[in-house]
């Protein structure tokens, strides 16, 4: 039976679809391998990464979850979310943003949420050393907390973690 099919050329045709179909799979999986990978901003090379987890507990409480990553030309991109616990959902946020060092400190500038008003994180402040860092919502995000506050929101039990990392 084997005989007979090499004879034919169906065997020399099986094999060439199957080296096709292999062909196939592993150009797919470049391609999508490629697409997963991020761009790198312009400029590159980054001096910090930093990931903020900011949260108020309870049916009122919320929480902003973001990642950033500050370039050593002063730009950087950011990506995360945040969301009120009474209501209205998550919002997706990205973006470019921009940074300088000011003593210990990290000031970041144009993180922006879809949720909340365009200057509601204007600034983000954390430490400018690596480590994990346990901080209040005044410390990383003041002017968040205070229109938060003015439209009546209790921070006073929330927390915000952050990492500094290279």
């Amino acid at each position: 039976m084997t005989f007979r099919w090499i004879n034919s050329g169906v065997l020399p045709r099986l094999v060439v679809l199957a080296v096709a179909c292999a062909v196939v799979v592993v150009a797919l999986a470049g391609a999508g391998i490629a697409s997963a990978a991020p761009s790198t901003p312009a400029g590159g090379d980054a001096a910090y990464q930093v990931e903020i987890s900011g949260n108020v507990p309870g049916k009122t409480g919320g929480g902003s979850w973001f990642w950033l990553e500050l370039d050593k030309d002063g730009g950087g991109i950011y990506a995360g979310s945040d969301c009120a616990h009474g209501g209205g959902g998550a919002s997706a946020d990205r973006g470019a943003l921009s940074w300088e060092r000011q003593g210990e400190q990290l000031v970041i500038h144009g993180v922006q949420s879809g949720g909340l008003p365009p200057f509601a994180y204007e600034p983000i402040l954390v430490p400018a050393s690596y480590g994990h860092y346990v901080k209040t919502f005044a410390q990383v995000f003041p002017t968040l907390t205070a229109f938060l506050t003015s439209v009546g929101a209790d921070l006073s039990n929330g927390v915000v973690q952050v990492q500094v990392a290279p």
